[in-house]
């Protein structure tokens, strides 16, 4: 490096503007003094410690710690006001200018300058890698501890064995660890993984990259995994339509039939039914809960003719286990065939005050196919119930009114915790270009939700349509309970595995 001797001098503060907290207690204590030289596009960095002016001494995460060496750390600028620190060409953090350094000595390479750092173990240069893109290890990382989790419990069908083994590896915090440790080397990301017989996948580790996958016209949501896992049971549904004209009408016809004014009073009468099916003394469990949140679905998406067919729901979970195999998997067409008849069956029926009658009454074009939207609407409806089940994890034995405000929180907080959607996914229709690399149309890009947990109800074009509804639907479930009710957990809550959740219940004080 040259030497720096011309230039602007500054004092900074460094802050972790859009960083994990970097691992270093003197850093992550709070803002620390640093002076700047600023001079062409790589200036010195000099980081103070206290009044007394001396060097930190930093420990400095990915091995890195602090002694002369070759490399130096160096401050590149961003904006007018932050520059980005970096050791060697790997970003730690960011600095924010402050104002001019007054009384300040000038340093350079030679002199006062910070100390350089050295690895703890060899540091393997590597010449020719595009930054993002994983190395044969991560890309194996990320298959055992990112990608084998999410498919052990289920994607459309969740396995309570898969759910409890996952819960018991802690597999959410694993896996969430290796991603910020691999933003974090490879400069915020996206990683670039390249797939065997699939090819490229980008998995987005910012809320920027993020944002432009569920915005970008180039993205579209009818990705092949999820085609493959959704033809087993609903071919005509939006979510996997990928002709531009026809989705953008059957998204229409969706908005206009999940409306939940249409259906608000009903949902709210169907709800305090089956509540209260419910015992108001005694243990609540999930095979009591699930069975009366789906007559609670049933009821309000077919009719309350619906309520008992227990058979419709059997033959719909069948679908959907084989579903979690995506495309590995060939479709039963008998039992798809015998789920669509009992379907149908009562999507004739037409009931009011219920999803089949506002559908009969909503004109569409043919080509929407409106029957063919309602399997997916009862789809919904069961990651539904999981989220209102955790939430009443949350709000049991709290004090507080059980209002819609704070219950709709309580939900809005479970899905955050643990999103019920393990990985959001699109398909690039066209070469995209990430950090320099253009991958082609048809290249997998996987948002995974406990990482990025924004997005409860996805977001931009392909945001859920029927948010609205089951919403209402799951907020009204949890006021029904708990207005004759007072509910602790049972034990430590297992709040991950929601097979093994229970509460205990008795009649509410008045």
């Amino acid at each position: 490096m040259p030497t720096i001797t011309q230039g602007d001098l500054f004092t900074a503060t460094l802050e972790v503007l859009e960083h994990p907290p970097l691992g270093v207690p003197a850093l992550d204590a709070g803002p620390r003094e640093a002076v700047v030289r600023l001079a062409g596009q790589k200036s010195l960095v000099r980081i103070l410690d206290g009044a007394e002016g001396h060097d930190l001494d930093l420990a400095l995460p990915g091995g890195y710690r602090h002694r002369h060496g070759k490399l130096r750390l160096t401050a590149h600028r961003l904006t007018r006001d932050v520059l980005a620190i970096k050791a060697g060409e790997r970003r730690i953090a960011l600095l924010r200018l402050r104002d001019r350094a007054v009384g300040m000595p000038d340093f350079d390479p030679e002199g006062n300058h910070h100390p350089a750092l050295r690895p703890t173990r060899p540091l393997r240069m590597r010449r020719g890698r595009t930054l993002g893109r994983t190395s044969p290890w991560e890309t194996l990382r990320l298959a055992a501890e990112v990608a084998l989790p999410i498919v052990v419990q289920g994607v459309i069908l969740r396995r309570p064995l898969g759910v409890r083994l996952a819960a018991m590896a802690r597999a959410d915090q694993r896996a969430n660890r290796l991603l910020a440790r691999l933003r974090e080397r490879h400069d915020g990301g996206p990683l670039l993984v390249r797939i065997p017989l699939r090819g490229w996948a980008v998995i987005p580790l910012t809320g920027d990259d993020v944002r432009r996958t569920l915005h970008g016209a180039e993205f579209t949501p009818a990705n092949r995994e999820k085609q493959g896992a959704l033809g087993h049971f609903e071919l005509d549904a939006v979510l996997i339509t990928r002709d531009p004209e026809l989705r953008a009408q059957r998204r229409a016809f969706n908005e206009e039939v999940l409306r939940p004014d249409r259906i608000a009073e009903a949902v709210r009468t169907k709800v305090a039914d089956e509540v209260a099916t419910l015992p108001t003394r005694g243990v609540i469990s999930w095979p009591e809960f699930h069975a009366a949140h789906w007559r609670i679905a049933r009821r309000v998406v077919l009719g309350d003719s619906a309520r008992d067919d227990e058979q419709l729901t059997l033959l719909l979970d069948r679908l959907r286990g084989d579903a979690n195999w995506s495309y590995l998997v060939a479709r039963r067409t008998d039992a798809r065939g015998a789920f669509q008849r009992r379907l149908e069956a009562h999507l004739s029926r037409a009931e009011e005050d219920s999803l089949a009658g506002v559908l009969a009454q909503t004109r569409a074009d043919p080509a929407v196919h409106p029957e063919g939207q309602a399997p997916q609407w009862l789809f919904a409806y069961d990651a539904a119930g999981i989220a209102a089940w955790r939430a009443l994890a949350l709000l049991a034995g709290q004090e507080g009114p059980n209002d819609a405000e704070r219950l709709r929180a309580a939900l809005l907080e479970s899905l955050r915790r643990w999103p019920t959607t393990l990985a959001i996914l699109r398909d690039t229709t066209a070469p995209t270009t990430w950090r320099g690399v253009t991958v082609p149309a048809g290249s997998m890009v996987a948002v995974v939700t406990s990482f990025i947990d924004q997005v409860p109800f996805s977001d931009g074009p392909a945001r859920c349509p029927g948010e609205g509804l089951v919403m209402l639907t799951a907020t009204r479930v949890l006021e029904e309970i708990l207005r004759e009710r007072e509910v602790r957990v049972i034990g430590k809550p297992p709040l991950l595995d929601h097979f093994r959740l229970r509460f205990t219940v008795r009649p509410r004080e008045r």
